[in-house]
């Protein structure tokens, strides 16, 4: 089965942090987010995967090569003009070529049930499923939103306040069959100025779109949601055994830490706090829920919770 990862973006939204890598490839739990995603693919059976990239895309490139590593295969294409989702989606044509494929913002996670849910999507009669989650609909503005009638989807609306709908697109769409990409190469941009996927979709609603529903997902596009994310990866994987730090050091996991760090005396970590490699964080330090990004220097006499700090020492909150 086929996947296209959008991962182009520049990720404004979570500078300082992305000044010097993609927001896909921010590590929490010693792995880029974009890793995690593409586990979670691979374990609901999807082996081929395209991701178009784009910012710092060769950082990406790098990381994951032809994905062999991974035992899957990974090819690439580049956004060089960043004109919206739909633009980065019709890039993947050629790799699609006549099979189903999935289509993933890979600024989004779903934490539950993963699986299950992409084999009802797949399994669907539909020739577009899609993936929603019941959302505080103050937020829907700035996520948009679906409106659903009979488990169909009525209407995509993208990032207004006049929705009255409280169900968010997660990011997720299942195609069967290659009108998508037609209907794409006729799209007029939006009044962001982009050439948004949801348009794209909304002009095949005479088709019938099946609307499928997670518990939630999480938006790792903003500081709020890297350290939600953060938090649920941690309660996922292995945790620090406090023996094998020494013993000026208080451990309440989950905690993650990275390779080559220099940790100084009494230092409280945790719960869900995630360090990067190669970072130095010196006497009298309480950290938590945080995440520490590699590189990161934390100087002593400092209590910081709820934040992100990033490999020039911002504190993101």
């Amino acid at each position: 089965m086929k996947v296209v990862l959008l991962a182009a973006g520049l990720g404004t939204r979570l500078e300082s942090m992305t000044s010097c890598v993609p927001k896909p490839m921010i590590m929490i739990s010693g792995k880029p987010i974009l890793e995690h995603i593409i586990l979670d693919l691979k374990n609901a059976g999807f082996s081929e995967f395209c991701i178009v990239i784009g910012y710092l895309g060769n950082m990406i490139k790098t990381y994951f090569g032809d994905g062999s590593s991974l035992n899957i295969h990974i090819s690439y294409v580049e956004q060089k003009i960043f004109s919206g989702t739909a633009s980065a989606t019709k890039l993947s044509e050629k790799f699609v070529s006549e099979d189903p494929f999935l289509l993933y913002l890979a600024d989004t996670v779903i934490p539950e049930n993963l699986k299950d849910i992409l084999s009802k999507m797949i399994k669907s009669e539909s020739k577009i499923s899609i993936l929603s989650s019941r959302i505080d609909p103050s937020k829907i503005g700035n996520v948009g939103s679906i409106e659903i009638k009979n488990n169909f989807v009525v209407k995509i609306t993208e990032k207004s306040f006049s929705s009255k709908s409280n169900f968010s697109w997660a990011g997720i769409a299942f195609f069967k069959g290659k009108k998508i990409f037609r209907i794409i190469e006729n799209l007029t941009p939006s009044k962001r100025g982009e050439f948004e996927i949801t348009e794209a979709m909304n002009l095949t609603l005479n088709n019938k779109i099946e609307n499928f529903v997670c518990d939630k997902y999480v938006d790792a596009g903003t500081i709020s949601g890297i350290l939600e994310l953060n938090k649920i990866i941690l309660e996922q994987n292995e945790l620090v055994n406090p023996n094998q730090l020494h013993q000026n050091i208080k451990i309440k996991n989950p905690v993650y830490i990275g390779k080559n760090c220099k940790i100084g005396d009494n230092v409280e970590l945790g719960p869900f706090v995630s360090i990067g490699n190669n970072v130095n964080i010196e006497n009298d330090v309480k950290l938590k829920s945080v995440l520490v990004l590699d590189n990161s220097n934390i100087g002593s006499n400092k209590i910081i919770t709820n934040s992100v700090i990033d490999s020039n020492n911002n504190i993101l909150s």
